[in-house]
């Protein structure tokens, strides 16, 4: 999950995407029972601070056939909330003062185009542990020259990072970011391929299965190494040689139909898509 800093976020909490919804259960079916909250620990720079994740406790009477919001709550005088306007104190200066000039209006204020600041979520090894990496627009700006050396299929494809950094140009501060990236990039991929039971999302099947081994790998829809995408409603869980076919073929995914649709007019559906159909409403 990748979400842009707001007031909220510096002060209360935020709330988890629809779409990252429906893959909690993969790591605790009880977060979405209505109502239900749990004590959590939120992980940045090695520091961990105490949080909630809540599934609001909202009228469903009122509220009929409202799908299930839930968010990570800290409250403004919490050492998370701190943290947050420490880190973000750009963000948090400039949306304090729009505040000022707002009044009483409740009308979101977006940070503006210099000041792009953001989170990533990752579920660590269970929902009661959550990593959150705070990025800048440096962040961005030194990972986007980083990956323009790298061809897509050789950054999803590799798992050992040192042979995969060996030959890149790019300076050591470069190479540590990319690796931690990879690292929480694969924290993403294991929620998905748990979610969906280790199956080729294309064929349904468990590729290998017949042998007692399950092989399936993370395809980026919007390639990672042009867009930095890294959400989970960027990715696919696909067997090895529909990912290679993929690659050479470069089909434009149709996320109405969910389907790859090649240049040739042959179609390529996917059988399960449950985590991109819920981000589509």
């Amino acid at each position: 999950m990748q979400k842009k800093v707001d007031w909220s976020l510096l002060n209360d909490g935020m709330t988890i995407p629809v779409s990252v919804c429906a893959l909690l259960k993969a790591w605790d079916e009880s977060i979405l029972i209505h109502g239900h909250s749990m004590d959590i620990k939120v992980i940045i720079d090695g520091e961990t601070f105490d949080a909630k994740l809540k599934n609001q406790n909202f009228k469903q009477d009122k509220w009929g056939g409202h799908k299930d919001v839930i968010q990570i709550r800290y409250g403004t005088k919490s050492l998370l909330a701190q943290k947050l306007r420490t880190v973000f104190h750009r963000s948090y200066m400039y949306l304090f003062a729009q505040k000022q000039l707002q009044g009483k209006s409740k009308k979101q204020i977006p940070l503006p185009d210099n000041i792009h600041e953001y989170i990533r979520l990752y579920v660590v090894n269970s929902l009661k542990m959550i990593y959150m990496e705070c990025c800048f627009n440096e962040d961005y700006e030194q990972l986007a020259s980083t990956l323009k050396s790298i061809p897509e299929e050789i950054y999803e494809a590799n798992d050992n990072d040192k042979f995969f950094m060996a030959d890149l140009s790019a300076s050591i501060v470069e190479k540590q970011q990319l690796v931690k990236y990879r690292k929480m990039d694969r924290s993403i991929i294991r929620m998905l391929k748990k979610f969906y039971d280790y199956r080729d999302e294309i064929s349904g099947e468990k590729i290998g299965s017949e042998y007692g081994d399950s092989v399936v790998e993370a395809h980026h829809i919007d390639y990672f190494t042009n867009t930095q995408n890294n959400d989970s409603t960027n990715i696919v869980i696909i067997s090895p040689n529909y990912h290679r076919i993929i690659h050479r073929n470069n089909p434009r995914f149709n996320r109405n139909e969910f389907r790859f649709e090649f240049p040739n007019g042959e179609v390529l559906p996917l059988k399960l898509y449950e985590h991109l159909k819920v981000s589509n409403g």
